[in-house]
């Protein structure tokens, strides 16, 4: 099977030179580009288009056979038994589900206020835990400062003996959205598990790049809750999923009521569905987006997951291995763990905001830079090189747009449609900025938000779109 296409490889801009070249893009841990099933699948289900619920006529029976048939294939996608788990279609990404489970969770296990929430999670695997007044904890991260590594082990097996009995559960990224760092989940599920705790994993940056099975033949090694974003997955303008374990959500309150959920209603009682995922479904479901995103599932389990793992591991290396050798560069995260998807660097003599800006004004780069969503982490892996910064010749009023201008990294995230040749291209890139950097540092003014604006080229978004 042919690995599938996707739309935008070919896309061009305007350069601040004049130019006009072909963007790369190295943005997928944001949201990558779309796969070209998902459109043509969006295409062809919009003339049957209805909502679902019913079958009393033909669109509705087509779209409530579509819908049902993406849910399956959803389930598959992830190696989840059916009779186990189910899969509901949540907001826009990840974060309404999070919010859906922790919310649930403080009314199902009250008694148990405390959460253990790893320290390298993105905000929307940590703030729900606050919000719902839960004490949490933040798991320590072997390695120290800029060398963090992945969830301690030894040091959660401490936290959840010393608080057995009050955790109500633990939350953990599979992958990073920072350093592409791998968490060991199946051992954070067993020894959640032993100590009576839930688990939550955040699969976002999962999801495209490493094969999943929740189900196992050990249960103690299972995660109970699985969340992950469609758009993550090639597919703009679908929903969230929300895979959780039956048995918990049927303890669980605290879910968005409305229709499709219930089964019975009167005046004075109401009574939820007693079947997955309808109990757990409110009003009309992102349709289109889940059918869609189910058709790219289908393409990429037809390449083969081995392939996709593969690919992305095999760029990852090869584009650590190659920027590490580039004089001033450091790269984050712990050198000897496991990665996939993402890296996140800083070269010592160009400030992350000014780096990225001329990748992109000079180079047709697309690559992100600031904090991600995940400010303690960054900020953690930043402490030491801030706390070097010499402020003695920067005046009070501009000591917080030079703090940060520092405080951030650039990060560099790959899919499945880059290729060796991009990596070539962005190391050459960064090589020739570093030799010319006095050249195009002139070229800039720097922003109190820490990002730099050209002073004579800007992107008129409108000339690209038909608006």
């Amino acid at each position: 099977m042919n690995k599938p296409k996707f739309i935008g490889l070919d896309t061009r801009y305007e350069i601040a030179d004049g130019q006009c070249l072909q963007r790369i893009h190295m943005d997928g841990a944001a949201s990558p580009l779309a796969a070209e099933i998902a459109q043509t699948t969006m295409q062809n289900m919009l003339p049957h288009y209805s909502n679902t619920h019913s079958y009393v006529h033909s669109s509705a029976h087509i779209s409530t056979k579509a819908l049902t048939w993406a849910t399956d294939i959803t389930l598959d996608f992830v190696g989840a038994k059916s009779d186990v788990y189910t899969a509901i279609y949540s907001g826009s990404g990840a974060t309404a589900a999070i919010n859906r489970v922790a919310r649930g969770l403080s009314i199902a296990r009250k008694e148990r206020n405390i959460v253990l929430v790893s320290a390298m999670e993105h905000h929307a695997n940590d703030l729900p835990h606050r919000e719902q007044g839960n004490q949490v904890i933040y798991i320590p991260l072997t390695g120290e400062g800029a060398n963090q590594g992945a969830v301690d082990l030894i040091a959660l097996e401490k936290l959840l003996s010393k608080h057995r009995d009050q955790i109500n559960y633990v939350a953990v990224s599979m992958v990073s959205n920072v350093t592409g760092i791998v968490n060991p989940v199946t051992e954070i599920a067993r020894l959640a598990h032993k100590h009576d705790a839930l688990l939550i994993v955040d699969g976002a940056q999962a999801i495209a790049h490493i094969p999943i099975e929740l189900s196992q033949s050990d249960p103690s090694n299972e995660i109970d809750f699985f969340i992950f974003s469609g758009h993550k997955l090639y597919t703009p303008g679908s929903p969230g999923i929300l895979i959780a374990k039956k048995t918990l959500l049927k303890q669980m309150g605290g879910q968005d009521l409305g229709g499709g959920s219930v089964s019975e209603v009167s005046y004075h009682d109401y009574e939820l569905q007693t079947e997955f995922p309808y109990r757990e479904q409110s009003g009309t479901p992102n349709i289109l987006g889940a059918i869609a995103l189910a058709a790219v599932m289908q393409a990429l389990e037809q390449y083969g997951k081995d392939n996709i793992n593969r690919h992305n591991r095999e760029l990852i290396l090869s584009l650590v291995s190659s920027l590490s050798k580039q004089p001033n560069i450091v790269i984050y995260g712990d050198q000897d763990s496991q990665r996939t998807g993402a890296i996140a660097f800083n070269h010592s003599q160009i400030d992350h905001g000014l780096l990225a800006a001329i990748l992109n004004d000079y180079y047709a780069i697309a690559v992100r830079n600031e904090c991600f969503c995940a400010h303690p982490y960054v900020s953690s892996m930043l402490k030491e090189e801030l706390w070097k910064l010499d402020l003695d010749d920067i005046s009070p009023d501009q000591e917080q747009a030079y703090i940060n201008a520092k405080r951030g990294m650039v990060r560099i995230s790959i899919s499945l449609y880059n290729n060796q040749s991009d990596i070539d291209y962005l190391i050459n890139s960064i090589k020739e900025i570093s030799l010319k950097i006095n050249e195009y540092q002139k070229h800039y003014k720097s922003m109190p938000d820490g990002s730099y604006l050209h002073k004579s080229f800007s992107l008129n978004w409108q000339d690209y779109l038909d608006l």
